[in-house]
């Protein structure tokens, strides 16, 4: 009797959907590991923002993963149409096509317009998981933006966009954690100059070596940056996903499980809703997909329609009375017609 109670009490629908989860947020990190300048390109917007006399709102940033050279470009809305024609002129006019695109769900780069322009150039464009933007590179370029800006501006807050080609000067020519190098020395074999290099360094005249054409220069330069980078970049991984891993726990579901998805509400006063009464979970869902160890594709059990793509942090399992017997019958004997009763039951529950 005990273990039906127990049972019982574990699949209740009403308990699973309002009770949070108290263990280690699931999925280890994967990090992606570019090879080149521009195989890997982030996208995302910021704001927005005060309106500026030149009426932008808003900043459009792209990074190279690799190099983490950034090209920023303050906007004036943040449209679809505005995010490939900065696409076109800030990126593939100047370093080329990407061979993937990593953006967030924003309307602006689910659109079919943008999708058109990107993939017309045989960019492959990858979106992240609903409430999990950390696959984005972009999102740690942003808090840097915000606070250069922020430092920049003082009180005169629609000034922001005057200071944006200093900040990607700074952005630009700083040696990077992760690579050891600036992003100037990643992409072009040689640090930018600033106005006191113009003055302190030497004449370049007859410093060069004769006998060593300045091309062999170069590319000597930005194979020695790109070798110490790739090892940089791995010994950065590693010692990022160690830490990570610390704080996740490591979780794996199969096509047809059932899973809930965490919600995130905001709470509006003017229905009488608040945010913290609310549900922390919905569904349930069924497994539909598996793209990645870390990336579910999920439908609707009620509808079956489909409910998009999750990161496993913020999926867990959805226990029904069926689902607990199967597991409990691993381990003991069920009668095989109670079982086939059970599976009726809960057939005829979310069909009906």
């Amino acid at each position: 009797m005990s273990g039906d109670v127990k049972r019982y009490v574990a699949s209740c629908t009403v308990c699973q959907l309002s009770k949070p989860s108290q263990r280690k947020p699931a999925g280890f990190m994967i990090p992606i590991r570019p090879c080149k300048p521009w195989e890997y390109t982030g996208v995302d917007f910021v704001g927005p923002l005060p309106r500026t006399p030149c009426g932008n709102a808003y900043i459009l940033v792209f990074v190279d993963y690799f190099s983490k050279w950034v090209e920023v470009s303050a906007v004036k809305e943040a449209t679809a149409r505005t995010a490939a024609n900065k696409f076109m002129s800030e990126v593939f006019a100047r370093h080329g096509a990407p061979t993937y695109l990593i953006s967030d769900r924003g309307s602006p780069f689910i659109s079919d317009f943008f999708e058109h322009v990107v993939s017309s150039l045989g960019t492959e464009h990858r979106l992240t998981t609903a409430y999990h933007p950390q696959t984005n590179a972009t999102e740690r370029v942003n808090r840097t933006l915000k606070t250069a800006i922020r430092s920049y501006v003082g009180d005169k807050h629609t000034s922001w966009d005057r200071y944006i080609p200093q900040i990607c000067f700074a952005l630009r020519t700083a040696p990077h954690e992760s690579t050891g190098h600036s992003p100037s020395m990643m992409l072009y074999g040689r640090e930018l100059d600033t106005p006191l290099d113009l003055i302190t360094q030497p004449s370049p005249v007859g410093v060069d070596e004769p006998d060593i054409p300045y091309r062999e220069n170069l590319r000597a330069s930005i194979r020695e940056a790109h070798d110490h980078a790739q090892a940089a970049l791995e010994a950065s991984h590693a010692r990022r996903k160690h830490y990570y891993d610390q704080r996740r726990r490591d979780v794996s579901y199969q096509v047809d499980d059932l899973v809930k998805v965490k919600t995130h509400p905001r709470s509006d006063a003017l229905a009488n809703f608040t945010a913290k009464l609310a549900p922390v979970f919905t569904g349930p869902f069924r497994i539909s997909q598996k793209l990645s160890d870390v990336n579910y594709r999920l439908t609707s059990v009620d509808t079956g329609d489909d409910a998009g793509v999750f990161h496993v942090v913020n999926i867990q399992p959805f226990h029904t009375w069926e689902s607990i017997l199967i597991k409990k019958n691993c381990h003991e004997h069920v009668p095989c017609s109670f079982m086939r009763i059970t599976r009726l039951l809960f057939h005829l529950r979310w069909t009906d």
